[in-house]
């Protein structure tokens, strides 16, 4: 087997970088001969991934592996799909997720454990499916021509993660805190002053083509996979080869307080249960197509990475557009 790995020296702050020789070395063990592709530290990481594959030819591997987070594997797969509509009679070799980034929100989605301290046996497994994994065809979501595996996120989520991605950039220029830019407390710390400054927008939100919800809102999600955030689950009946797009909706700031609090996967079933009950019906659905229609411009990101802001967005699914390899192998 041979197996073309692309690593992000920069997924949670270098510690891509810091765990590729153990991801090396676990490939070697399991006698995968294997190219890497490392992109330079500091440059525009997501379209150069995308340009330097699209540029290549995938097909004498018979895998792809990214090792890095949400936003690597992102950029990874939108370089695959690219390349493969510029030569529509090539079949993609599949791809494998070795998840090492701040959220992991694909992989966990996928049945990769991720604990918030990535262990070795953690790391084993998701190798392991590089040769060993289970064939899956993933369904993949667009938005404005770019493809995403996990969600696209409108409004306050968005104006967070802006925030964090400042402040992210400011303490990466001190040596001595550089590594508190890891982790996920510097989303939470990011979150205040966009919490409290956001404002309701009027929005109109067309499922397939029928008006599903008119009325404020002050963020939005939509989900091709289940896990959200890193430990949220919003949409519990989320598979991500089904076709169908998941949209959750917040309308206010004690709407989006409840639904974070109810959401998060490790809550017991009973509040779980109750999650479904309240909001299910009212503040989630399930379409092909999703059309957004704000009555000011907003923030939004994909996979993590910020996209241009605008008041209207389109948002489509391309059903089991990918095929990927998910572990098989023991915990």
């Amino acid at each position: 087997m041979k197996a073309l790995c692309v690593l992000n020296p920069e997924a949670a702050g270098g510690l891509a970088l810091e765990r590729w020789p153990s991801v090396a070395g676990l490939l070697q063990h399991l006698k995968v001969e294997f190219d890497l592709l490392s992109l330079s530290a500091g440059a525009a990481l997501p379209g150069q991934i995308v340009e330097r594959l699209a540029r290549g030819d995938v097909t004498q591997y018979d895998i792809v592996a990214g090792v890095g987070g949400d936003g690597t594997h992102a950029a990874v797969i939108n370089g695959l799909m690219r390349f493969h509509a510029e030569r529509p009679d090539s079949e993609l070799p599949p791809y494998a997720f070795i998840p090492i980034g701040t959220g992991n929100d694909i992989a966990k989605s996928l049945g990769i454990r991720v604990l918030d301290v990535f262990t070795p046996r953690d790391l084993r497994r998701a190798v392991d499916a590089v040769v060993h994994g289970a064939d899956y065809a993933l369904d993949l979501g667009i938005l404005g021509g770019l493809y995403f595996v996990d969600a696209v996120t409108i409004g306050l989520d968005s104006r967070i993660l802006r925030e964090r991605n400042v402040r992210k950039r400011v303490m990466e220029r001190i040596p001595w805190v550089r590594r508190l830019a890891r982790g996920r407390w510097l989303y939470t710390v990011s979150a205040g002053a966009p919490f409290l400054n956001q404002a309701p927008v009027e929005c109109r939100i067309e499922a397939d083509g029928t008006l599903w919800y008119s009325g404020p809102m002050i963020n939005v999600v939509v989900n091709n996979t289940r896990i959200y955030a890193g430990d949220f689950d919003f949409s519990a009946e989320a598979y991500a080869d089904d076709g169908l797009l998941d949209v959750v909706l917040f309308t206010g700031h004690t709407d989006y307080l409840a639904q974070y609090l109810l959401a998060i996967r490790r809550n017991p079933d009973l509040i779980r249960e109750l999650s479904d009950d309240l909001y299910k019906r009212s503040r989630h659905c399930q379409a092909r197509r999703v059309s957004l229609h704000l009555s000011a411009p907003e923030p939004a990101q994909v996979d993590g990475e910020e996209v241009p802001e605008t008041a209207d967005f389109d948002i489509g699914i391309a059903r089991r557009a990918l095929r990927i390899k998910t572990p098989v192998g023991p915990v």
